[in-house]
């Protein structure tokens, strides 16, 4: 079987057999994942799609079997990877070079998440995107980059939650008169912990040890 040596053959080939899939990648209203997808009946046909795109530093997951079992299929799903390939083969697409558009313009950060939709759902109206029944619907009011943001943020809120709910709580009287007896009165940990059975060994470790070790340290009346 002869093997893809362009953008073009490759973009012939999408536009015929190729689908761009959708997903929220948080199950929260913040961002779209998407994957492009490659199918055919030959595995040699697939194998040399992956071939090429793999030859061209874009990475594709593993050959599978689609659907039914009849028919095969690889995806490009990195950001980065579907970036490349998206920038690859617009100028040579006809069929689908609307939605290729749009999902670029969605990874490039120019237009929302819903708006990728609406797009999407304009192609299945003009009969050039499958319509695919969705049983939850979506809603992304955001950018691709505006999402990743609001996601990033959301996460470390909940890290700092995490991290005090579980960090050592001491009193400010409490941290100090223990480094002190420490560093200056040179009391060891187990006369410490004797001196202190409100704190466990690792507490106290954690008071006497350097900045970052005292990061699980939450003394009491400090934010």
């Amino acid at each position: 079987m002869p093997i893809y040596k362009s953008w073009e053959q490759v973009a012939g080939y999408f536009d015929g057999d190729g689908t761009i899939s959708f997903y929220d990648t948080s199950n929260q209203p913040y961002k779209l994942g998407l994957s492009l997808i490659f199918v055919d009946q030959s595995k040699d046909q697939i194998n040399n799609i992956r071939e090429f795109l793999n030859g061209r530093g874009v990475r594709t997951g593993n050959v599978l079997r689609a659907s039914k079992g009849t028919a095969y299929m690889i995806a490009v799903s990195r950001f980065a990877a579907v970036r490349e390939t998206l920038r690859q083969m617009l100028p040579h697409l006809y069929k689908k070079a609307n939605e290729m558009q749009a999902a670029l313009d969605y990874h490039d950060g120019k237009i929302t998440g819903n708006a990728l939709m609406a797009i999407f759902q304009n192609e299945v109206e003009a009969g050039r995107r499958e319509r695919r029944p969705r049983k939850v619907p979506i809603h992304v009011p955001h950018t691709y980059f505006d999402g990743d943001r609001i996601m990033k943020l959301m996460r470390n809120v909940k890290l700092r939650d995490v991290s005090g709910r579980y960090r050592a709580k001491v009193t400010p009287e409490d941290f100090q008169a223990i480094r002190q007896e420490h560093f200056e009165k040179g009391r060891r940990l187990n006369e410490l912990m004797k001196a202190y059975p409100q704190y466990s060994r690792t507490t106290i470790r954690r008071i006497l040890g350097s900045d970052k070790q005292r990061g699980h340290v939450l003394v009491k009346g400090e934010v």
